[in-house]
Formats: structure tokens, sequence, C-alpha cells
């Protein structure tokens, strides 16, 4: 699997990225514990993710789940209007991961 990651991108939601590639949702309360952000960040964080098309979430409110957006380009700007990290030109500079045998443990999730 590929990741496409905006340049810019802060660790925190680049780490969040990389731990959906291996795992099929996670939540906000796994975002705030995993990142050690408070409920706030992670909210933040999320909506910003959202809004640029890097995450998709799934279920409403308490149940809501995150996943990896496949095939969706990244947006710049949030529901928020705020500017997201890189350019604004149709195609930002990218960094691409690739993903191959990676394993998490389920213990730590």
């Amino acid at each position: 699997m590929h990741i496409r990651l905006p340049r810019g991108l802060p660790s925190r939601q680049a780490q969040f990225l990389c731990l959906l590639a291996v795992r099929p949702f996670l939540t906000r309360a796994d975002y705030q514990r995993l990142l050690h952000v408070s409920h706030n960040t992670a909210q933040r964080d999320l909506a910003q993710l959202a809004g640029a098309g890097l995450v998709r979430p799934l279920g409403h409110t308490r149940a809501r789940r995150y996943a990896l957006a496949r095939g969706a380009g990244p947006a710049n700007e949030t529901d928020n209007g705020q500017q997201m990290a890189g350019p604004t030109d149709q195609n930002p500079p990218t960094i691409t991961l690739a993903t191959n045998h990676l394993s998490v443990s389920s213990a730590g999730i």
C-alpha cells in the first residue's frame, strides 16, 4: 500500500495516517491515547485530516471511527477555512510511503 502525505503535515497526523495503513480504522480516543494529545487537539487534528480528504469518518458522534481515505487526493482547506500545510496548486508536492508486511500488535491499541 502507498500512502501519499502532503509536505508540511504535522508529525502526529502523519503518524496517525501510518497507523491507519495497517489498521482498518481508529477512533478519536485512539488518536488521543496513541499520540498523547488532549481531546480538543485530537478533534481538531481529525477534522483537519477529514477536511483534507486524507481520512474518512465512519459512523456518527460517539461511534465515529476514522479510516484511511483511499485514492482521495489531499485538499488544502478544512471545513473551518483554515489552510492545511502545503501549496494550493492542483498537484501539491507529496511524500509517498510504501508499506509492506507491516504488523501492529493489538495489545497496545
